[in-house]
């Protein structure tokens, strides 16, 4: 039992010391003055480095899975807000995924934090796919009976699946489950941000208005349009490109900026 006992301090320990270590670790924004662009894509390599560590951590038995989602929330919000690396460097923010796998999966009770998932994940680095994956694991943690205000979740699924990834019978369902938890909501008598009956009402409404078959090419290539107007790096327009060409459209570039155009 010692021994046993021993093995579970010292490996509190080691994750615990992880987590400093990574909390004392220089910031992406912190190192970019007078640093060339190789300087900056070894920075965004050892930053992926440092998040990918975090997501190894054990994620049991120890009681720091909220301090570092927290942390990794305060880590994505210096890097998504930073402009300058961007501008410069063309940085992106194919990283933004990686954050959120961090929060998401150390804490899918962070309700606040999935809206912000939804426009760095999908729009910015336009990886809508990795967000679904992200949205659905988090849900399976979440029970509206604890966290009413979790259907909010379910209508960014949603608008995810419906714009970016054409599937309107996956966004059917996720309004559909958007509503049954606002009803849940409703009942609950808590003062919530938004009416939960008319989030209920909405989500229906934009549930049947689904049950017919419709053309969503153009919905799609407006979404593509804003992740494109986003674009900093090329990753994220290789994606672009990759996923309009499927809607039958291709990148242009038109006065030195890119645009969106049929093929023929």
């Amino acid at each position: 039992m010692r021994l046993r006992s021993l093995v579970i301090n010292l490996s509190a320990i080691v994750t615990f010391a992880a987590i400093a270590l990574s909390l004392q670790y220089p910031r992406l924004n912190q190192r970019l003055g007078g640093q060339t662009s190789e300087d900056i894509r070894k920075s965004v390599i050892e930053e992926e480095a440092r998040l990918t560590l975090i997501r190894q951590l054990p994620s049991r038995g120890f009681g720091f899975n909220n301090l570092i989602a927290n942390f990794a929330f305060l880590q994505f919000l210096q890097y998504f807000g930073d402009d300058v690396a961007r501008i410069n460097f063309q940085t992106g923010y194919g990283l933004s995924p990686l954050y959120f796998r961090n929060i998401i999966e150390r804490d899918p009770r962070f309700i606040s934090s999935y809206v912000y998932m939804s426009a760095s994940v999908s729009m910015f680095a336009g990886a809508p796919s990795e967000a679904n994956n992200i949205y659905a694991q988090g849900l399976r943690s979440l029970d509206p009976n604890v966290q009413p205000s979790a259907y909010n979740i379910w209508r960014y699924k949603a608008t995810d699946q419906l714009l970016f990834l054409g599937d309107a019978k996956g966004a059917r369902k996720s309004h559909l489950k958007a509503a049954e938890w606002a009803d849940i909501a409703a009942k609950s008598g808590q003062d919530l941000v938004d009416d939960p009956k008319l989030v209920a009402e909405l989500s229906r409404q934009s549930a049947t208005w689904l049950e017919e078959e419709r053309d969503l090419t153009n919905a799609q290539i407006g979404a593509w349009s804003v992740v494109l107007r986003n674009a900093t790096d090329k990753k994220t327009v290789q994606i672009i490109a990759q996923e309009v060409d499927k809607l039958g459209m291709k990148l242009e570039a038109q006065n030195g900026i890119l645009v969106i155009v049929p093929k023929n």
